[in-house]
């Protein structure tokens, strides 16, 4: 039954994409559903406005995805005039920067072992890198236009880049395809080099609908979350195809925890899951869709932090969703 869900959503997806690509952010045309996975133990939900503390001036937007910094704080990046909200343990603003920046669409967000951040805009097609502070060290693709990276054409264009991933050598990963862009892997060298590139639109092995999230292992195994196919795909550093895991709802945004699992979001399908990484069992999911506490418009990406709170990006509800492990 979920082969045949997932096709009949992938296929009405591409139509919905080709015809409309405002529509990409709006819910999918099918009933909402839920992973079936037993609730997951030891968490409660507690509503946003109690948690994180503003001045006047400031509130959260559309938040796209989240991160803990070096310091232990946790980085929000929104869409809006304050593209980055830096929050302490306690739930109060620390700062904001980023404050003018050109973005059009955030979307990923990420920090290396140096402290620099990565940053992904699927508006402008480019992935960026980042001081802790939002100074532009790399810009990666060409703003404002999309299409295939080729060298030898001398063509720097991704195609709605949505997520890095660096591994162990330091090579960065970006996936990208958002919507109507081309789904694919491409992999760079520390300092920007163009490696080389896997992937295209479909639903066989190494094909994506949707290549929207991306985590690498300490054995440098890619983890990739298909997200309209429903399923987490595996690969080694050149793109081998090592499986997949399949699930019954989307599989929106990936966090590997130093706990040793890989949580997971859903997307429109509104929860967040913890997964066995070593056979990708899901353990079980919190959440729901709808706009009350522990609920969800879209989970996003998400994020733990050293007390292993989750704390869950939601695009739509304007919020970060966060619960406490007690």
């Amino acid at each position: 039954m979920t082969n045949v869900l997932t096709t009949k959503t992938a296929l009405l997806g591409l139509i919905l994409s080709l015809c409309c690509p405002l529509l990409q952010a709006q819910q999918p045309q099918r009933p909402l559903l839920p992973h079936k996975a037993w609730s997951l133990p030891g968490y409660h939900a507690v509503p946003s406005d109690s948690v994180f503390k503003f001045p006047t001036d400031v509130s959260f937007d559309s938040v796209a995805a989240l991160t803990m910094n070096p310091a232990g704080n946790l980085l929000v990046l929104q869409r809006g005039p304050h593209p980055f909200l830096e929050f302490a343990a306690d739930g109060n603003l620390v700062r904001t920067f980023g404050d003018g920046a050109n973005y059009s669409r955030t979307h990923g967000l990420r920090f290396d072992k140096d402290g620099n951040l990565w940053v992904t805009d699927v508006g402008l097609h480019i992935v960026q890198k980042l001081d802790a502070d939002g100074n532009v060290l790399m810009t990666l693709g060409t703003s404002g236009k999309n299409g295939v990276w080729d060298e030898a054409a001398g063509a720097h264009l991704f195609d709605q880049p949505n997520e890095t991933a660096i591994d162990s050598q330091g090579n960065l990963y970006v996936v990208q395809g958002h919507g109507v862009g081309e789904p694919k892997v491409l992999k760079f060298s520390a300092d920007g080099a163009f490696i080389k590139q896997w992937g295209g639109r479909g639903t066989g092995e190494g094909q994506f609908f949707a290549a929207h999230s991306i985590e690498i292992d300490a054995n440098d195994v890619l983890y990739i979350a298909d997200r309209e196919n429903f399923r987490i795909q595996r690969f080694d550093t050149e793109g081998a195809y090592l499986g997949e895991w399949k699930y019954e709802a989307m599989v929106c945004g990936l966090y590997l925890h130093d706990d040793g699992y890989l949580y997971m979001t859903s997307g429109f399908d509104g929860e967040f899951g913890k997964i066995d990484i070593e056979n990708g069992a899901l353990l079980g999911t919190l959440g729901s869709p709808g706009t009350g506490v522990g609920q969800f418009g879209e989970a996003h990406y998400l994020t733990l932090d050293a007390a292993d709170n989750v704390y869950v990006a939601d695009v739509v509800n304007r919020r970060v969703e966060k619960y406490i492990k007690e």
